[in-house]
Parts: structure tokens; C-alpha cells; sequence
């Protein structure tokens, strides 16, 4: 495996600090390109380019993708109103990808998006989610960071280059163990809306090393990124130390009852096909992450939690 000058964007997130150490790792060199000079990471050693840029200022990017064999696209934002995530994630995925077609030999592109862009009104109770499954086609009546990575998916595909598009589900590690798919802690208790179904977890080092992965094999997608064995929602609540009562609102229930509020006042749990994307019990296959990852090494999921929980700061 020839090593790889390998450009990370969001390098200083969650996910993106531990793509960078199992880039290195592996013997390849990164470009980490974070917002600011203090998202640096003071353990990146001389293997590491740190880059500080907006994507979307104008030359933010210049040079910075010309010696690049693959880009993984991880910069986005979760918080602040739609218009903020808007730009921080749809708007700067295009000028990243605009900037890619004026390199030549153009990169690859590993735009990590998310499960959340299915469509899970067409499938059933029960049913298993895949790469095939049907996406989003009323993305209106979701959340804004569903809306954001289809958008995401449609802009990168839009564009002539090589892209693999990486589906994580909900990725889990240190100082972030908790979850939508959970339910909602409400004082002393845990509202559940499901208890059967899979939970879509991967460990966050499974997800790196997949990611890398994909970078060194120009990997087809889309891939689902999830770990074998997914855990059910209550072994997942007992892994991670969970031990206040819980209660369960069916899921179909609040979806009822949701229907009956206007759409601008109702909380996200009370958008029908928000509950439905994040309760109704499904199952994931797994089958095209294993493919990928062949012979190796992945962290099973009790190994994972346990290990999560001890670096908590």
C-alpha cells in the first residue's frame, strides 16, 4: 500500500482527530485543515500539514489540494440556526468541491454524510436498511441536518470527480456516548419511544480506520457505516452505565399525535417523520462495511463502550 498525502477537512472534530491519527498510523501523510489556529492539535506530529482555512473564502484553499490524492470532507456544523448550518455544511461542500476541479489530477473525494438520508417510511416495522434503500424524498419534513446531507450527497454528485459517499450512523467515543435514537432524558427518568431495533452505533476509531480505508482502496459507495453486531437499545443504556428508570411512549403514538399539531410549534420528536427516522425499529445490514474492512481489526462494541467511558474527561 503506497502511502498517501491525504486532505482532512474538520481535522480538529470529533471524527476528524481520530482519522488523522489512524492516517498516520497507517504511514500516511495528512493536511488538517480546522477553522482556527487554536483547533490545533498539539500531538500532531511532523506527518501532519495543519492548515487553517474557511472553505468558503475566496483562495482558502489554494495549494492546499494540489499534491492531495484523497480529500475526506468532514467540516460541517451541527449548531447555530439552519441559515449557519447552511453554509458551514451545504455551501462550503460545494466550494470544496469547485476547488477539487481546478486540480488536476483531481482527488478523490470521501464525503462523509450520514444514515439519516434514508427514507424510513419506505421501509417496514422491522425491515433492514442498505445502501439501496430508498433516501429521503420529503426532506422538508425532517431535521435540518437530514436536509443537510442530502443536500451534500446532491452537490458532490453533481460535480466530475471521483467521490465515495460514507454513510456513518450514530458514531459514539469519549465525552459523546449519548444519542437521538435513545430516547430523551427527562429528569429522572429516560423516555423511551422504542426498545426493539437495532441502534445504527459505530465506535468512533471503527469509523476512522473505515474511512481511511475507503481513502486507500478508492472505495465505490455509498457505504453504511456501521459496526457488526449493532447493539439494541437497551444493551447499549446498560453498556455506557445507564441506571435511572425508564418509561415507553409508543413511537406510533407520538407519531399520532404529532399529526394534530401545527407543523412550526411542534418539538422534533413530534415531527411524525422525525420520530419514525429516529424509533421505528429496523435493522441495518452491515454487509458492504465488511466488505470493505475484510481482514481488519474493528473494536467490538463492549470493548468500545467500556473503553469510551474510562477516557471520559
Amino acid at each position: 500500500m503506497a502511502p498517501q498525502t491525504i486532505v482532512v477537512t474538520g481535522a480538529a472534530g470529533f471524527i476528524g482527530r481520530e482519522v488523522v491519527a489512524c492516517a498516520r498510523g497507517r504511514g500516511h501523510h495528512v493536511v488538517a485543515v480546522v477553522r482556527r489556529n487554536d483547533a490545533i492539535i498539539s500531538e500532531w506530529d511532523d506527518g501532519v500539514t495543519p492548515v487553517v482555512a474557511d472553505l468558503l473564502q475566496q483562495g482558502g484553499l489554494a495549494g492546499v489540494l494540489d499534491d492531495a490524492d484523497t480529500v475526506v470532507h468532514l467540516a460541517a456544523t451541527i449548531s447555530g440556526d439552519a441559515a449557519q448550518q447552511k453554509r458551514d455544511t451545504v455551501d462550503a461542500t460545494k466550494a470544496l468541491c469547485e476547488a477539487m476541479t481546478a486540480v488536476a489530477p483531481t482527488p478523490r473525494l470521501v464525503l462523509i454524510s450520514s444514515v439519516s438520508v434514508y427514507a424510513h417510511d419506505a421501509v417496514a416495522e422491522g425491515g433492514t436498511i442498505d445502501e439501496a434503500s430508498a433516501l429521503e424524498a420529503t426532506p422538508e419534513k425532517r431535521d435540518i441536518y437530514c436536509q443537510n446531507k442530502l443536500l451534500q450527497e446532491q452537490i458532490a454528485a453533481s460535480f466530475d470527480i471521483p467521490l465515495t459517499i460514507l454513510r456513518p450512523g450514530a458514531v459514539y467515543g469519549p465525552n459523546a456516548l449519548w444519542n437521538a435514537h435513545l430516547g430523551a432524558p427527562t429528569g429522572p427518568v429516560l423516555v423511551q419511544f422504542a426498545q426493539a431495533g437495532e441502534l445504527p452505533a459505530i465506535y468512533v476509531k471503527n469509523c476512522a480506520l473505515a474511512i481511511v480505508k475507503a481513502c486507500e482502496t478508492g472505495a465505490n459507495g455509498p457505504i453504511n457505516l456501521i459496526d457488526p453486531d449493532p447493539p439494541s437499545r437497551s444493551r447499549y443504556l446498560q453498556a455506557i452505565g445507564w441506571t435511572k428508570p425508564s418509561i415507553v411512549l409508543p413511537w406510533r403514538l407520538l407519531s399520532f399525535l404529532g399529526r394534530f399539531l401545527p407543523f412550526s410549534s411542534k418539538p422534533g420528536l413530534l415531527h411524525p417523520a422525525i420520530v419514525q427516522a429516529r424509533m421505528m425499529p429496523v435493522r441495518y445490514s452491515t454487509a458492504a462495511m465488511q466488505a470493505l474492512m475484510q481482514d481488519e481489526a474493528l473494536t467490538g462494541f463492549d470493548t468500545a463502550a467500556r473503553a469510551s467511558q474510562e477516557a471520559e474527561t
